[in-house]
């Protein structure tokens, strides 16, 4: 939803301003910026068919400018219900009259009136108010412009009684400098949100950027909704929902595109069947890929059979992406395989889903681009205390356990490390831990105490590669896997 002027209505002549200064209820004087600046003169406010109708004398006791000026209605509480505002260019000492209509009506009992100080580099949030109405929480904010025009937005999250962001929704349009003007957005999920927080979004930075997101279960299903800004130039923009379960396996993904011009606000909902069972929430931005990408991969079992939902981003050129899938049942045993295909245009992102039979317990996947070379998926990253680490051999997946370089690894996490050329033994040591691995071997020595590996060490192009989880923890080291982003987090203590 765009900027709207919120039914601000311009009373033209002194006739009418001399009127309203002889009748009706009004409200004292406001200064503002003293005799130089915008000031507001008089104001006052009745019920009219059930709004409340504002009225104002505007003054401007400088030099020609952009002057604006914004009202609030108040409940019995002091809370602010719904605000409006709005400005123009005013030549020197010229006074007007405004007309504002509240739609909240009766609900306001105390109305103020206030000018709009002069603007700063950046678009800020001069006041918000919310109110609950035909089941939608409405939520209107009041944003002034930097001195410069550009794209500027508002921000309204909806957040529960525990804190957490249920809802998220923004509206955004292009502004003048200095301008004054009021957005007006709807919050749907008004049964669970309590509070509201509202933030005006100026482009200050060149890049795609995920604003917030919110969640909420409804109907059994997960509500996912967003609001994300474009980079300064317009272009395609994809968003990615990936929904984890508390064990870090990926249950399901869905995803939204489209084009957004330059530092374009938009909005965005994903719904997502897992549910409850998707406890962890991870966005992902696309559009800047060259070449597809497999950005994740979701499993989970919706009436008794196997559902894969699958993200994808195209890369610069348009083509078709297909899927080969091959089956298998509780055994093992392979029940063929099958493709499917989607073609993208450049830069977008999509969900492809594939339904199997019941008799279906796993699946393996491969992607493959118009001509036929196979896509290859996200890598599997590594962070030590929050630093992303590099290594010569990329690390690997082997056996449901990640792989990494045997002497980086070690040495990484302040251990030493030597090698066996004759036995084919590794043996570390840091402190008073001792560990030692052989190549080939699922069994270990911790503290001279025999473990079983869920991976063996292995030779991965001329690299000894050993398992990250189990070298980490012999070692005092916290792991987190997280399927989502690929990512091993390791703390060491």
């Amino acid at each position: 939803m765009r900027k709207t002027n919120r039914n601000l209505t311009k009373l033209l002549g002194a006739g009418l301003l001399a009127f309203s200064l002889i009748f009706g209820p009004v409200q004292g004087a406001v200064k503002a910026d003293g005799t130089e600046g915008i000031s507001i003169l008089e104001s006052s406010h009745e019920l009219i068919n059930g709004k409340m109708r504002v009225t104002a004398d505007v003054r401007n006791g400088g030099s020609g400018k952009e002057g604006g000026f914004y009202v609030v209605g108040y409940d019995e509480n002091g809370n602010a219900l719904e605000v409006a505002g709005n400005s123009e260019y005013f030549m020197s000492d010229e006074i007007n009259t405004y007309e504002v209509d509240l739609d909240s009506g009766s609900s306001i009992k105390r109305v103020e009136v206030l000018p709009a100080g002069p603007a700063g580099n950046e678009a800020k949030l001069l006041a918000s108010g919310s109110w609950t109405n035909n089941g939608v929480v409405k939520v209107t904010g009041v944003v002034q412009n930097g001195t410069e025009g550009r794209n500027v937005g508002m921000l309204a999250v909806g957040y529960d009684a525990s804190g957490k962001a249920v809802e998220v929704t923004s509206a955004d349009g292009y502004f003048t400098g200095s301008e004054v003007s009021t957005f007006e957005v709807e919050l749907k999920a008004a049964k669970l949100i309590k509070t509201v927080k509202v933030s005006a979004i100026d482009p200050v930075e060149d890049a795609v950027k995920l604003l917030q997101t919110g969640s909420r279960l409804e109907n059994g299903k997960l509500i996912v909704t967003g609001s994300i800004q474009n980079r300064k130039e317009g272009g395609r923009v994809g968003v990615i929902v990936v929904g984890s379960n508390g064990s870090g396996k990926v249950l399901e993904v869905n995803t939204t595109t489209g084009y957004l011009s330059g530092s374009e606000i938009a909005n965005f909902a994903a719904e997502l069947e897992a549910g409850k069972a998707a406890s962890n929430i991870k966005v992902f931005l696309t559009g800047s890929s060259q070449t597809p990408k497999i950005i994740a991969e979701g499993r989970m079992t919706v009436n008794n059979k196997l559902v894969v939902t699958i993200g994808i981003e195209n890369g610069d050129t348009s083509q078709r992406i297909t899927v080969k899938s091959t089956a298998y049942d509780a055994k093992g045993r392979s029940l063929g395989s099958e493709s499917n295909s989607t073609f993208l245009s450049a830069h977008e992102t999509t969900t492809l889903r594939i339904d199997y039979d019941s008799r279906v317990k796993s699946v393996k996947l491969k992607y493959y681009d118009q001509s036929g070379r196979e896509i290859g998926q996200m890598p599997i990253r590594i962070k030590l205390n929050g630093q992303l680490q590099s290594y010569a051999q990329a690390p690997v997946m082997s056996g449901g356990s990640v792989l990494v370089p045997m002497r980086a690894i070690f040495e990484s996490l302040d251990a030493s490390v030597k090698w066996d050329q004759k036995t084919q033994t590794i043996t570390s040591v840091k402190g008073s831990s001792q560990i030692k691995l052989k190549m080939g071997s699922k069994q270990a020595v911790v503290n001279g105490k025999n473990v079983t590996l869920d991976s063996a060490p292995r030779m991965v192009k001329g690299t000894t590669m050993v398992p990250l989880r189990f070298v980490a923890t012999a070692l005092g080291a916290d792991v987190k896997w997280d399927s989502s982003e690929k990512m091993v987090h390791i703390t060491t203590k």
